[in-house]
C-alpha cells in the first residue's frame, strides 16, 4: 500500500493512501492540516483509485510542488517529494 510521510517539524505522520480524496489546506476541513500562510486554506488534493494516485492543485495561490517542479496535477510514485508552502510531504510504496 503506497503511503504518504507528513514531514511537519519534528513529527512525522504516515497517511494511508487508499481509495478517495485527501485534502490538503490551511482549513480545518482538511485531511491535512498546516498552519503556514503560504498555504491556501484548500491547496491540493490527492485521489487514490485502486493502486495508483495522483495529486491536483487546487488553483492555490503559491503553488503545489513534486520533486521542485510546480505542477498541476501529477501521478505520484514511490520517492516523490511534495511541497506545499513550507512543509513536505513524501510518497512511500
Amino acid at each position: 500500500m503506497t503511503t504518504l510521510t507528513v514531514l511537519d517539524n519534528n513529527h512525522h505522520a504516515r497517511i494511508d493512501l487508499e481509495p478517495g480524496t485527501v485534502f490538503i489546506g490551511r482549513a480545518g476541513d482538511n485531511d491535512v492540516k498546516f498552519k503556514d500562510k503560504l498555504i491556501s486554506a484548500h491547496h491540493a488534493k490527492i485521489v487514490t483509485c485502486f493502486e495508483a494516485s495522483y495529486i491536483e492543485d487546487l488553483s492555490s495561490t503559491n503553488g503545489t510542488f513534486i520533486n521542485g517542479k510546480r505542477v498541476k496535477m501529477h501521478t505520484l510514485h514511490p520517492g516523490d517529494e511534495i511541497t506545499v508552502g513550507h512543509r513536505k510531504m513524501v510518497v512511500n510504496g
